[in-house]
């Protein structure tokens, strides 16, 4: 756990904004590059992108703040402090999803072929800022004594539930978990002639499916969980997800 990765005099940069940062500018960067491939301007991308990051970012936090109501009950002004980290990942993608569908009608890119272009970002993006969590010490999994278990230093997140005691890096599970679906992705596009829509499709299935598994082992609060029944809120909406990818994949007409 390093959540802080240098300092300026007073400036302190945050390993988690890093990771989170990057994965953002290296998803970006190849959703250009494939724009420019297929004849397409890449600054259209570079625009639509930087808005794209403001509205993950934006929904990631409304998402988070709306799970964890009462971590900002004594002081509501710490919902802006996103430099601590706590964010949702569907609330990140549901706000940037609606974004990017509205500014690629504006720019008049080809929808479905950009969100095929945007399916192996999307993993690698989720591999990078995996990272910035587990540097964090958030999104922390269950204890455990399994060779997997690590142990967090204190004044992380995870160090203030658990202690010292060994726990699921559940955020390095989702990483590699993301970097197998990029590496299953290129061979499927390579492989196979899909229709426009299908590779975002196969995304939607293996990225949710991912978190489905991962939220097993993640540490929650008992207002994860929807209703009271045995799945979080979180693997529901990845069920959705999922049910949404199969209809892109299978059952979408060019």
């Amino acid at each position: 756990m390093h959540p802080i990765l240098f300092r300026i005099g007073t400036l302190e940069i945050r390993t988690w904004g890093v990771f989170v940062l990057t994965g953002f500018i290296v998803g970006i960067l190849w959703v250009a590059h494939e724009a420019k491939k297929h004849g397409y301007n890449p600054d259209d991308i570079f625009d639509i992108g930087t808005w794209i990051v403001v509205a993950a970012i934006i929904g990631a936090r409304v998402f988070y703040v709306l799970y964890h109501p009462s971590e900002f009950a004594s002081n509501p002004l710490l919902a802006f402090a996103i430099w601590r980290g706590g964010m949702v990942f569907f609330g990140g993608f549901v706000f940037a999803f609606v974004t990017g569908l509205i500014l690629l009608k504006k720019k008049g890119l080809p929808l479905w072929q950009a969100v095929d272009w945007a399916a192996p970002a999307l993993a690698l993006g989720m591999f990078i800022g995996r990272w910035g969590c587990f540097f964090n010490g958030c999104c922390y999994g269950k204890p455990t004594n399994s060779i997997f278990g690590v142990s967090f230093k204190p004044g992380s997140p995870a160090f203030a539930e658990f202690g010292p005691q060994k726990i699921h890096p559940t955020q390095l599970y989702e990483s590699f978990g993301n970097l197998l679906i990029f590496f299953i992705l290129l061979w499927v596009r390579r492989r196979f002639k899909l229709h426009d829509g299908a590779l975002f499709g196969l995304y939607m299935i293996l990225g949710p499916l991912v978190r489905f598994v991962d939220d097993f082992f993640r540490a929650y609060d008992p207002g994860a969980y929807l209703f009271g029944l045995p799945l979080t809120v979180n693997q529901w909406i990845s069920i959705g997800l999922m049910l949404f990818g199969l209809w892109l994949l299978v059952f979408k007409k060019d």
